[in-house]
């Protein structure tokens, strides 16, 4: 597979794209949607979001966690990399990238953490910028040389997007998590940046 390059890939994710059910407008804003790194001010919508049913389902979020545990979950901490993707100033995504700089045999390593999306934006493209922005990050600035992640096995969005930006599927964690009363398996997946 060739290289990532992030510039071709912001630019084909802004390209016309099946709706999933999104009007024109929200098409429109897909492509004014900018990344940045979280901010103290981003808490509340990012807690939104994390309480969101769809990120319960796909993360290891509880139900009805506090404001004051999602503040303290994004309160800064060294090698732990938060961004947020805003439309028109509001924001619609969370992205977290977990390094290891003080680790010398795993500095060269490192997680995505989460990809959330608010429910209104899903299917238009947020997933992926974030996704790019961390691969970029990991490839151009962290000189990380290997993007690790694991992802319910039931997430066919986020397989075919993981896949689609080289990552490949390395094992399956069986009873990984607990869901809905029942247990579910996660793939493990891997990017190494040299094979992508």
């Amino acid at each position: 597979m060739a290289a990532l390059d992030p510039v071709k890939e912001l630019a084909a994710s802004a390209a016309p794209m099946l709706s999933y059910g999104k009007t024109n407008e929200a098409r429109e804003k897909t492509m004014a949607i900018t990344i940045r790194r979280i901010q103290p001010d981003d808490v509340e919508a990012i807690h939104q979001i994390l309480l969101s049913p769809h990120v319960i389902q796909g993360s290891m979020r509880l139900p009805y966690e506090s404001l004051e545990h999602t503040r303290k979950r994004l309160a800064p901490v060294d090698g732990v990399i938060a961004l947020a993707a805003l439309a028109e100033d509001q924001v619609i995504g969370f992205a977290e990238l977990i390094t290891h700089p003080e680790v010398p045999r795993h500095r060269h390593a490192g997680e995505v953490n989460m990809i959330a999306v608010h429910a209104d934006w899903q299917g238009a493209g947020v997933g992926r910028k974030l996704m790019t922005a961390l691969i970029d990050l990991a490839d151009n600035w962290l000189q990380l040389r290997r993007l690790g992640l694991s992802v319910w096995v039931d997430n066919a969005a986020g397989l075919h997007l993981y896949e689609s930006l080289g990552f490949q599927r390395e094992g399956t964690l069986r009873d990984y998590v607990y869901r809905d009363g029942a247990f579910v398996d996660a793939h493990v997946m891997g990017r190494l940046r040299d094979h992508a």
